[in-house]
């Protein structure tokens, strides 16, 4: 009887074990012509060859990295599951580390030109070593908080390069206004939040020029397809924020999808929308 029952556990494990197990390789670096020196990044693969599969670039909140997102948000996890059950297709994720860059290209004295970065080195890099697809439809981009921001940065700055982005709780900004007072306080918190990504002291100019609304509004190439989520409580007020950028890409005629779930600016919320993010890029990306 107990060989029996050690058998029928056994035959359990193998029914119960995943399909297959992805690969996570971190402290990865590709070199930066727009930086001057490497940009980190970690890496998930679902194994097996890479070549010609779609990349989903994965973009950290301020004072974060892409170890929080593997940890707390459940990257390897969720990949292999949505994989497993035939969700997404087999894919690569991308977890730059950008430090407090806000993922812009900063005056001099700032965290350096990270937009540039990321967009142009980083993918030539990726596509180059994994083969990995360097098309278009090839390519998502998506990030939680300052990611997102930056997320939908990169879409509506580089369409051609992105054909779809999502934003977990971004982080927008949209009352920043280009004559909008700056001293005292409001300075001393613009300082400590941007850290010089748009000026030292902060440039509001410089910042609504590349905000993710003013190039929705400029760009004349194919739109990438949209997607907003966000935590109804965020204590930040980013559920109105929300509402706000997806009012305002509906009036410029960009496809929007939006939602909102329970919870706070928090990783419970980003973990739990990382799903839902990687099955609205599945409708759109392509392998080669």
């Amino acid at each position: 009887m107990s060989a029996c029952r050690s058998t029928i556990s056994a035959l359990l494990l193998l029914v119960a074990a995943p399909a297959f197990a992805g690969e996570v390789a971190t402290g990865l670096r590709a070199p930066s012509a727009a930086l001057g020196r490497d940009v980190e990044y970690a890496l998930y693969s679902p194994g097996g060859p890479t070549r010609g599969l779609p990349v989903v670039y994965l973009l950290h909140g301020r004072s974060s990295g892409p170890d929080e997102w593997l940890r707390m948000g459940k990257v390897r996890e969720t990949a292999d599951r949505l994989v497993a059950e035939g969700r997404i297709p087999r894919l690569l994720v991308v977890l730059p580390k950008a430090g407090n860059s806000w993922y812009a290209d900063s005056p001099p004295g700032g965290p350096g030109a990270f937009a540039t970065a990321l967009v142009r080195d980083l993918p030539a890099h990726v596509e180059r070593t994994t083969g990995a697809s360097a098309q278009r439809e090839g390519r998502a981009v998506m990030g939680n908080s300052m990611g997102g921001q930056g997320a939908l940065r990169f879409a509506f700055g580089h369409p051609e390069r992105y054909v779809a982005a999502a934003a977990l709780s971004g982080a927008f900004w949209t009352r920043v206004t280009p004559q909008m007072a700056v001293d005292g306080e409001m300075r001393a918190r613009l300082a400590r939040v941007f850290e010089g990504a748009f000026g030292t002291p902060f440039d509001p100019a410089r910042f609504v020029a590349a905000s993710p609304l003013t190039l929705a509004a400029r760009m004349s190439a194919p739109a990438p397809a949209i997607f907003l989520t966000v935590g109804r409580g965020d204590r930040f007020g980013l559920a109105d924020e929300q509402d706000r950028v997806e009012a305002e890409l509906r009036r410029l005629g960009h496809a929007v999808e939006a939602a909102k779930t329970d919870g706070d600016h928090e990783w419970g919320v980003w973990e739990a929308a990382l799903p839902d993010a990687l099955r609205f890029f599945a409708r759109h990306l392509r392998a080669e």
